[in-house]
C-alpha cells in the first residue's frame, strides 16, 4: 500500500526546515558595529546586549529602578 502523502509536491511543501549555520562575530566586529551606530538608543542597546549577553526581551524589561550605584540588576533572567 502506498502512502498518498509521499507525493513529490507534498514532500516539497511540508519538508523539514533547513538549519542555517550560525556564525559568531569576533570582538573587533562587534566593537566596530557599536562604534558606527549613529542612534544613541541603538548604541545603548548594543552596549548592553553584547557584553552582558542580554536577549532583546530582557533588555526591553530593564527599568530605571534596576540600576543602582552603577550596577544593573536583572530580576528575572532566562
Amino acid at each position: 500500500m502506498k502512502n498518498p502523502c509521499d507525493t513529490s509536491l507534498l514532500s516539497k511543501t511540508f519538508g523539514m526546515p533547513r538549519q542555517v549555520p550560525r556564525t559568531i562575530l569576533d570582538k573587533e566586529t562587534v566593537d566596530e558595529m557599536i562604534y558606527n551606530t549613529k542612534s544613541p538608543r541603538k548604541r545603548l542597546n548594543l552596549e548592553l546586549q553584547a557584553p552582558c549577553g542580554l536577549r532583546i526581551g530582557e533588555l526591553l524589561n530593564i527599568r530605571t529602578q534596576d540600576v543602582t550605584g552603577g550596577k544593573l540588576t536583572i530580576k528575572e533572567p532566562k
